[in-house]
């Protein structure tokens, strides 16, 4: 894997107003779903969250491209016409711009380039009180702001069919699918709060240990890095190729009648439940802080990894079908 860092631009506080403004006023996503009263709060509050978010880490590039990848390989012809027709309103007005498969990239480009704001949509901190009675952790889910709603919203923006909103509908179709592979990130469903993080552990964040990526999250985010090629970006054919024919053999190996029971849910937050156990069953057993992980452990929970990209990439699939109009 290629952990990527972008060239760094500057969002000047006019720009990120504006765009703020637009997102308030133009596409039908309210204040009240940020958790304003107002466009005024929403809007000193953008620029305040895009100073004090730390960065918040996903899926690495080569993930989210095969779960985009897969999605492709099985979604309806009429369907990929219509979300093509979608990405390409933003190719004037968008430095970020890219093409096909770097397209699930964008929600983090934009992170690396310091549009902070929307961190929060990137996850969501399902509480797990791991040893300690529940009432000792002072973990505060927050539903409003999270990547599950984030989600919702996308898909009813999506939706829509009166307004001058398809600018918003390509920027958020960019976030859909990002986020919906994010969403099969198990730590990205979960913190975990024991007595040394009452807090909780940020999705494995400050669960360290002894390896190069330095926290269970992190490795997680690369799939354990222990098979998957590193793509350079940009993207070029011989990465497309490595890409396509990744996405190709984890559809052989997790085919899509292996999800019969659980590509019959469609409702986001029991999605969020069910990933938030795959955590706990997977991600954080046989492994301890401040230690290595095992052959084995590396070893068992890379099919844990594919299998949810497949799923992933299923489910965008056929969310797309149920939400983009043809």
């Amino acid at each position: 894997f290629v952990f990527f860092f972008s060239s760094r631009r500057r969002h000047t506080r006019s720009s990120l107003v504006s765009w703020a403004r637009r997102c308030v006023q133009e596409t039908g996503i309210n204040a009240e779903y940020m958790g304003f009263i107002n466009t005024q709060r929403m809007l000193f509050s953008l620029l305040m969250l895009a100073v004090i978010f730390s960065q918040t880490y996903a899926w690495s590039d080569t993930p989210h491209m095969i779960i985009y990848a897969i999605a492709k390989k099985d979604i309806r012809p009429g369907v990929w016409t219509r979300m093509k027709e979608i990405f390409g309103y933003m190719k004037e007005n968008d430095a970020n711009y890219k093409e096909d498969l770097e397209m699930a990239l964008w929600a983090d480009d934009v992170k690396v380039n310091k549009m902070k704001a929307f961190d929060e949509w990137h996850f969501y901190d399902q509480l797990w009180a791991d040893g300690i009675p529940e009432e000792q952790c002072k973990v505060r889910t927050n539903k409003k702001h999270c990547i599950v709603n984030t989600v919702e919203q996308s898909k009813s923006l999506l939706a829509r069919t009166s307004g001058d909103v398809e600018f918003h509908k390509s920027k958020m179709l960019r976030y859909y699918i990002h986020l919906l592979g994010d969403m099969h990130q198990p730590l990205h469903e979960i913190t975990r709060c024991t007595k040394e993080h009452p807090n909780g552990d940020a999705g494995g964040n400050l669960f360290k240990i002894d390896h190069k990526f330095n926290t269970l999250h992190w490795l997680w985010d690369e799939a354990m890095a222990t098979t998957l090629p590193t793509v350079q970006r940009p993207l070029n054919a011989e990465g497309v190729q490595i890409v396509e024919q990744w996405a190709q053999n984890i559809m052989k190996e997790h085919p899509r009648s292996n999800f019969e029971q659980e590509l019959k849910v469609t409702n986001l937050w029991e999605m969020a439940e069910a990933v938030k156990e795959v955590a706990k069953k997977y991600a954080y057993t046989d492994i301890k802080p401040n230690t290595k992980p095992t052959d084995t452990y590396l070893k068992t929970r890379f099919p844990i990894c594919t299998r949810l990209m497949a799923l992933a990439g299923y489910r965008l699939a056929d969310l797309s079908l149920i939400h983009i109009s043809e």
